[in-house]
């Protein structure tokens, strides 16, 4: 039987852990990304404008949710997750030239499964991802959720009181 000692062993959790983080940036680098077209992002952007529109508040698409929904599709779910995202939103009908009640009751039977379960899974995924998004934008943040980023203030000046 051997020893080891406290240096050797420190040493060798320090390279394993080394080697590890290394080997995961590695594999996360090979993941392939689904590249939006202009089609697709334009889809995106519309299906965001129907699940949080503009009103005297600004929706989502102003807001720059977009950004942030592609962004966790890409870091954060499958690749898979992201086509069949992308392939429901183009086998839907157009919203474009729909008035705004049209829009919400085809949302709404979407959502219900009756255009089928991939559309039903991905109209979830989007509007999961769509809130998560608007919720942590700084617009609602700081001016309908009071948040501050450092809360309480310091002040080194105080006397103590006894």
């Amino acid at each position: 039987m051997t020893t080891i000692s406290r240096r050797s062993w420190v040493k060798g959790m320090a390279l394993a852990t080394l080697g590890s983080v290394v080997f995961t940036d590695l594999n996360a680098a090979d993941a392939p990304a689904i590249q939006w077209s202009a089609d697709q992002e334009a889809l995106l952007k519309n299906w965001m404008g129907v699940i949080i529109p503009e009103s005297s508040l600004p929706g989502a698409v102003s807001l720059g949710v977009p950004a942030f929904v592609k962004v966790m599709l890409r870091d954060c779910y499958e690749p898979k997750t992201s086509e069949m995202l992308a392939n429901a939103l183009a086998a839907l009908p157009t919203i474009e030239k729909m008035s705004e009640s049209e829009k919400e009751a085809l949302f709404f039977q979407i959502e219900q499964g009756k255009m089928g379960s991939d559309a039903q899974k991905a109209m979830k995924t989007l509007k999961g991802l769509t809130i998560q998004g608007y919720m942590s934008t700084e617009y609602v943040m700081v001016n309908h959720l009071n948040y501050v980023m450092a809360p309480g203030f310091f002040n080194g000046c105080e006397p103590l009181k006894k």
